[in-house]
């Protein structure tokens, strides 16, 4: 088994609570049509046939303390000398880009000796997953030992499981996973839906599923689920061809022509995101759903953002005594400060201790020239964060990824104050959305 490094500050940084991430191995078997990762050039292209495999020995160097520059700043990313009262660090996220309970895990067993690891080192993990695994008692009651350190959220963007079966091609149904999360809440885990990517003619409505929103979010309720995060699907702005044949073959089995509608929201960006009034029915539509569930809700879509209910875009509440401990220097958490405050918020808010230390190479990574290797190599994430901040016409600038929820209110030398202004609901009703 080739080696993986499948350890990584994640690139969604600006925004996201979980800085840590960690996938099992390098391939993920269930080969969603809309798999965001397709973007992600440089892991597609570093596939080869035989699956990498993260090293557990990496990992229990860095949980227990063993000394090492990598080993170190993930330690202080995840808060290891400023745990919470009850002793733990900042959760680690588990299944970023591959699938920790898929096909492959069957044949590595891999999950299995992390569980071990984490129980051993009071290692909090929010795992995310597609997976049937936890209907088999070996992984059950591996994961049950503490369940305590464990949060696992089921990614479902419907409950057409006919209509999921040509979307997530070699991925367990809807009802298999909804099953999976019920014996998990049985057994004193945490879980949550991950409602997400919002699909129309799939999370909102389908043929047999008139009210797919809401019957995917009373059902994961009845199965134990506590939160939900959730978020419209992206379109890549660069597309190989074969992203091209997977998303015609989206518009096909959905019947709507999602590219041709996203390129009409304007100029081309590497993630193309629809317009907020384009949003605004579903994203309203789910999140009341999901408050008369009683679950907590999160939002990991850039917009709309101001629904949600923590600053931990999975749907982890602050005072949670095991995973309450997340990064709060992110957008997401100061867009929802501001909002509750009034408060100002400036570059230096949403960059934690340990950006300074990173690279952005290290983050991303990076083939262009030599001068873009050169900065790549020398500019930390710190200066990408500050940087993004403060243009106000980049993709991933404040004012740009948040279509203006956050205004600018003035300028101090070169940085942007910026203040909550939110979002106004337009319209009731939008276009390919049946709610």
């Amino acid at each position: 088994m080739r080696r993986y490094g499948g350890i990584r500050f994640t690139a969604d940084g600006f925004d996201c609570a979980l800085p840590v991430a960690v996938d099992s191995h390098s391939i993920c078997s269930y080969e969603c049509l809309y798999c965001f990762t397709d973007n992600i050039f440089g892991h597609r292209e570093s596939k080869s046939s035989e699956p990498g495999q993260t090293s557990l020995k990496t990992l229990e160097n860095i949980f227990s303390g063993k000394p090492g520059k990598f080993a170190d700043l993930v330690r202080k990313a995840l808060k290891y000398d400023n745990r919470n009262e009850n002793g733990y660090p900042c959760p680690i996220q588990l299944g970023a880009i591959c699938d920790p309970t898929d096909n492959i895990e069957r044949q590595q067993g891999w999950l299995l000796d992390f569980i071990k690891l984490c129980n051993k080192y009071n290692q909090p993990v929010r795992i995310s997953t597609k997976g049937n695994l936890f209907l088999t008692d070996e992984y059950l009651d591996a994961i049950s030992e503490k369940p305590h350190l464990y949060w696992v959220a089921f990614s479902i963007i419907t409950p057409d499981d006919e209509r999921l079966a040509k979307i997530d091609r070699y991925a367990p149904s809807a009802t298999e996973r909804l099953k999976s999360m019920e014996r998990l809440s049985k057994r004193g885990v945490k879980t949550s839906l991950r409602f997400r990517p919002l699909i129309p003619g799939l999370s909102d409505s389908t043929p047999k599923h008139p009210k797919a929103y809401r019957e995917l979010i009373e059902r994961a309720a009845e199965a134990g689920a506590r939160a939900i995060s959730t978020e419209v699907v992206f379109v890549p702005g660069m597309m190989t061809k074969e992203m091209k044949r997977k998303w015609r073959e989206i518009e096909k089995i959905t019947g709507v022509p999602i590219v041709q509608i996203y390129k009409s929201f304007g100029k081309n960006q590497a993630c193309i995101r629809p317009a907020y009034t384009w949003t605004e029915g579903i994203m309203h539509a789910v999140v009341e759903e999901a408050k008369k569930n009683g679950m907590t809700v999160g939002v990991s879509d850039p917009v709309w953002k101001q629904l949600g209910e923590t600053g931990c875009c999975c749907g982890i509440l602050p005072d949670d005594p095991v995973f309450g401990n997340w990064q709060r220097e992110s957008a997401t958490n100061r867009l929802l400060e501001a909002k509750e405050t009034g408060k100002e918020i400036r570059s230096e808010d949403i960059i934690p201790e340990w950006a300074y230390y990173q690279t952005k190479q290290g983050m991303c990574s990076v083939n262009a020239g030599p001068r873009t290797i050169y900065k790549g190599r020398h500019y930390t994430w710190a200066d990408e964060l500050r940087d993004s901040w403060n243009d106000l016409e980049k993709e991933r600038g404040a004012l740009s990824y948040f279509q203006g929820a956050l205004v600018p209110v003035r300028k101090e030398g070169k940085e942007i104050v910026f203040k909550y202004k939110g979002l106004e609901r337009q319209y009731l009703d939008a276009p390919y959305w049946k709610l």
